[in-house]
This record gives structure tokens, C-alpha cells and sequence, in this order.
């Protein structure tokens, strides 16, 4: 017996596949423009017009920018810049799914949630894999590029944990004001670590391919996906449904030979391995209701 109805299987499957390609998308795009003027346009777009549709979640204003800040500005920047730095879309995909160890590890020092034998080793098998990774690095990844998303996948383990305290948000609102937040220090940031000109210049080259890869990130990856997610979270067992996300890296590295001519070499495909298998442990629910903390968290590539 199939653990979700068929509709849902293929609603989660969609999202999975959509958020893969986002990563093509965002690599696309950041050919033409710097990658701290990419995410700027992001937030913009995803923030206006909705914002004057969609009621402010009821938060107190300084979580919803410590949120803001930390998983729009943070958890994108470091990896859009690892993306711009060097690193294959599989490759990344995979390494922004560590946020389920980081998300375990800092609800175990925040929350004092206690792990189970079975999510230790599946946080060490993973920790394992990831350095492996971090060892050897293909044609298409340099260390900077991986050490960046890795970063990125920490600063959304870290969200995650302050996003538990959120009891009852709608998440389409969250996400739309949320989205008021990063704008500015994107164009901070971009002055400083990409150079004065760079954001400007960058406006000036918006062309169709990036133009359509705002409107893909905003609209697919980001309202779609994000929704649709939601709401298979909210309709089922998490666990059931975020198992589903660990197909995300999977469809990435074949959106990465197929649309970038991406190959992995066989220890970085072994790497991989070690790094998927720790996370299926570590989200694997027991039948006596053992329910991992990473529930609500294995949400989206980018």
C-alpha cells in the first residue's frame, strides 16, 4: 500500500522536479548577472506585488526579520555565490540537504532535543559523506564553491530551528514578508563583495534568459513549490512526505548532464552515496511513532 494517495505522490514528485531544475535556473541566470543582484530581484518579486494582497503574519517584527536576514540573505547569498564560485548542480543539491544535520544538530543545543542511536549514525554517516566531498572535488566544483553551500545548508539548519517557534503561521505569508527583508542588504553586500559597479551593471544586462529565470524562481520554485509542500506537510505524516526531497539531488544530477553536460566522478558519486544514505537513516521513521525533528525542514534546493 502506497504511504500517500496518488495525486499527492505525484504533487510531491513535481515539486521535487522543480526544485531541482531550479538550480540550472539560478546558474543560468547568474551567467548574465552577478549572483547577489540575482538574489536581490528574487525578493523583490516575490515580496511585490503579493504584499499588498497578503496580510503580515502574525510574529513579532524582530523574528520576522532575523528570519529574513538569516534564511533569505544568508542561506541564498552564500549559495548563489557557491553556484558563481564552482560547484556541480548535484553536487549542491546534495550538500544543501545536510540542512537535516545541522537542523538536528542545533535542535539537540537549542531545544535539548534528544537523538535517537539511529539519527546519531545517520548524522555521522552524513558528516562523513560531506567530508569526503570536501576532499575531492570534480571539474565542475571547486572547494570555495562547496564550503559556501555547505555554509548555506548551516544557515538553513539554523532557520529551521527558529521557524519551529512559529506555531500556526500561514507559510505563504511568511514567505511574501519575509521577502521585504533581504532586498537592501542584497545591495549591500553586492557593493561590498562584488564591487560598486557590479549590481548596477548587472541591472543594465537583464535580458529575456534572466528576466525568465526570476519569474521561474518566483513563481515555480518559490509560490508553487513552496505552497504545494506546505500543504502536503500539513495533509499527511511529514516524514512520509520529506523523504520525497532526498529525491531533489537525485534529479539534479541528471538536470546537470543534461542541460549542463555535468559528469560526477565515481568517489564523488560514492561521496554522494554515503551523504544520501545517512540522511534516509536519519529521516526514517520507526513504526512506534518515532518521529525525526527534521520533519517540517527538508523544503527546498533553493
Amino acid at each position: 500500500m502506497l504511504s500517500l494517495p496518488i495525486k499527492d505522490i505525484i504533487l510531491a514528485l513535481s515539486v521535487a522536479v522543480c526544485w531541482a531544475f531550479n538550480l540550472v535556473v539560478i546558474k543560468w541566470a547568474i551567467q548574465g548577472i552577478s549572483p547577489l543582484t540575482f538574489g536581490f530581484l528574487r525578493f523583490v518579486f516575490v515580496a511585490f506585488p503579493l504584499v499588498f494582497f497578503i496580510k503580515r503574519p502574525n510574529i513579532p517584527l524582530p523574528k520576522l526579520i532575523l528570519i529574513g536576514l538569516l534564511l533569505g540573505v544568508a542561506k541564498f547569498a552564500l549559495m548563489f555565490k557557491g553556484l558563481e564560485m564552482g560547484i556541480s548542480i548535484g553536487m549542491c543539491a546534495l550538500t544543501l540537504q545536510t540542512q537535516v544535520i545541522f537542523t538536528a544538530i542545533f535542535s539537540y543545543f537549542i531545544f535539548g532535543y534528544h537523538l535517537s542511536k539511529r539519527e546519531m549514525f545517520g548524522i555521522f554517516l552524513a558528516l562523513c559523506g560531506v567530508a569526503m566531498l570536501g576532499f575531492q572535488t570534480e571539474n565542475a566544483s571547486t572547494l570555495t564553491g562547496f564550503a559556501l553551500v555547505l555554509g548555506s545548508a548551516l544557515c538553513w539548519g539554523l532557520s529551521n530551528n527558529i521557524s519551529r517557534t512559529l506555531k500556526g503561521v500561514d507559510i505563504l505569508q511568511l514567505t511574501v514578508w519575509m521577502s521585504l527583508v533581504p532586498p537592501l542588504p542584497y545591495f549591500l553586500l553586492s557593493q561590498v563583495w562584488e564591487g560598486p559597479n557590479v549590481f548596477f551593471d548587472s541591472l543594465h544586462m537583464l535580458g529575456l534568459k534572466e528576466l525568465a529565470a526570476t519569474g521561474y524562481i518566483v513563481i515555480v520554485a518559490t509560490l508553487f513549490g513552496l505552497t504545494g509542500w506546505t500543504w502536503l506537510m500539513r495533509q499527511h505524516n511529514p516524514t512520509k512526505v520529506s523523504i520525497y526531497g532526498l529525491l531533489i539531488p537525485v534529479f539534479s544530477v541528471f538536470f546537470g548532464w543534461l542541460c549542463l553536460d555535468e559528469h560526477l566522478s565515481p568517489m564523488t558519486m560514492l561521496a554522494c552515496g554515503v551523504v544520501f544514505s545517512g540522511l534516509v537513516i536519519n529521516q526514517w521513521q520507526k513504526k512506534t511513532g518515532d518521529v525525526p525533528c527534521t520533519s517540517p525542514c527538508l523544503q527546498k534546493a533553493a
